[in-house]
């Protein structure tokens, strides 16, 4: 099938990059409060995740980066004891899920989708659901008393915390979404929220080194998501980016 070049303005339109990796591929959101993001992983979970209906919230203490949360200057060690407790105090009730603003960075297929075998899911979520990280060169600066209680850390501070990030994790253009552990459902030591209206699985796209059957992958998201699209990427030719295979977008 060919790809569908018309659908580039339209993402143009809705606020997108125009050199989005979904953009002739896939028409951007209908509705205007929603924001389609991309979870890069292992082609096994993500085929998991399309039979099982649901997505595992990460919690802050497993990812990959050491300094979430942590993200203040910390010029006194009142300070790190201070934010080291609302890191601890904020794990144990709140977890999150990760998403890109797009899929045509090479490095996040190496990062998170083992290695250019893996698969990415494509989600329409509510802009009301999500953060968007800032990331900086420096860490925050601000004044915490010395009175080291959790308090200390008022709620705008605690705000910066949870979405600042290093200019080294920029290439992620990353997008979360907090999830309060309540209201995801547990499976021994881990947490999962499923699919629906504010996580609704609206893409499927394979790794250029993606072993599994497009048929297999397409035909168990047809049999799940009827309205979602299934298709392969490639390298580009012209460019450090990972881009659509034309050949088999539907």
């Amino acid at each position: 099938m060919p790809a569908h070049h018309e659908y580039r303005s339209e993402w143009v339109a809705a606020g997108y990059k125009s050199d989005m990796g979904s953009a002739i591929a896939s028409r951007p959101p209908k509705e205007r409060n929603l924001r389609r993001v991309y979870h890069l992983t292992s082609a096994e979970y993500a085929i998991s995740n399309i039979a099982l209906g649901r997505l595992k919230v990460s919690r802050f203490s497993d990812l990959n980066d050491p300094f979430e949360l942590l993200g203040l200057n910390f010029r006194e060690k009142v300070a790190r004891n201070i934010v080291r407790d609302f890191k601890d105090a904020y794990d144990a009730h709140t977890g999150l899920l990760c998403f890109s603003g797009d899929w045509a960075e090479p490095v996040l297929w190496s990062h998170y989708a083992t290695k250019h075998r893996g698969i990415c899911l494509g989600f329409d979520v509510p802009f009301e659901y999500l953060q968007k990280i800032q990331y900086e060169d420096e860490r925050i600066l601000a004044e915490l008393g010395n009175n080291p209680e959790l308090a200390n850390i008022d709620p705008a501070l605690q705000e910066s915390l949870l979405r600042t990030k290093s200019s080294g994790w920029k290439y992620e253009d990353e997008y979360r979404r907090f999830v309060n552990l309540t209201d995801a459902f547990k499976e021994e030591k881990l947490y999962f929220l499923p699919f629906g209206p504010g996580l609704e699985l609206t893409e499927v796209v394979m790794g250029p080194l993606c072993t599994h059957s497009l048929k297999s992958v397409k035909e168990l998201v047809a049999s799940r998501y009827p309205s979602a699209i299934t298709y392969k990427s490639r390298l580009a030719f012209k460019t450090y980016k990972v881009v659509p295979d034309e050949l088999t977008i539907p």
